[in-house]
């Protein structure tokens, strides 16, 4: 056996996951992006871009991410419907919950909220830095997307362990594990990274705790249809 090829298989699964990220998160405009953008021929500034181009790079992640079975249930935050909701009604939520959310373009539509309160998203922990709700050519939603960052070793273990939990209780066993959550392990040295999936052909969980040298201990959940 060769020992190369669980790494390789890691990293193509980890690069499939950022294709799609980028393809379904309005943080497209990130620097750290621009490599990735570039090779896949996406233009920069992503304000030109484009349904189609967003399309193309969902479809490329999608086809290294997606397993064969359904999934028995598809859990958001905030009660969302994945291939339901849309995006006057997300802004209806938003407006209903005293949330302020900008509406963003870039080849999709996203709706981005910032300091969210994590408990009117069902969640427990600290405060939501970044929501970003994703939605698709038809104008219903394909993307949720979490992001809590600069934690305190407290609240990075709360937002690990209610996100990872609560996936864990309507879906069972994740497809794959990588890294240890665990604060201390993450905080012991810079880009220190765990990750969680959950893979199906109509849904992608992906729960991932960091220690980035620009925003500290991080936790991102990430749920996608993965319907084409």
């Amino acid at each position: 056996m060769n020992p190369r090829r669980p790494l390789q298989r890691y990293t193509l699964l980890s690069v499939a996951a950022l294709t799609v990220a980028i393809g379904l998160v309005g943080a497209m405009h990130l620097k750290a992006a621009r490599p990735v953008l570039a090779m896949l021929g996406v233009p920069c500034p992503v304000n030109d871009t484009t349904a189609e181009q967003v399309s193309a790079l969902r479809a490329s992640g999608l086809a290294h991410l997606r397993a064969d079975q359904l999934a028995p249930a598809r859990p958001l935050p905030g009660g969302f419907v994945l291939d339901g909701t849309t995006a006057d009604e997300a802004a209806r939520w938003a407006h209903e919950k005293g949330i302020a959310c900008d509406a963003v373009t870039h080849g999709y539509q996203y709706l981005r909220c910032r300091g969210v309160d994590a408990s009117k998203l069902g969640l427990a922990g600290p405060p939501v830095s970044e929501l970003w709700l994703s939605f698709g050519p038809s104008g219903h939603l394909i993307g949720v997307d979490v992001y809590r960052r600069g934690m305190s070793a407290n609240d990075t273990a709360a937002a690990w362990d209610g996100a990872t939990h609560a996936l864990r209780n309507a879906l069972g066993a994740p497809t794959s594990t990588v890294g240890n959550a665990s604060p201390a392990v993450l905080s012991a040295s810079p880009l220190q990274t765990a990750r969680l999936q959950y893979r199906f052909a109509d849904y992608l969980a992906i729960v991932t705790a960091s220690n980035l040298p620009y925003a500290g201990l991080a936790v991102r959940e990430q749920y996608m249809s993965s319907r084409l």
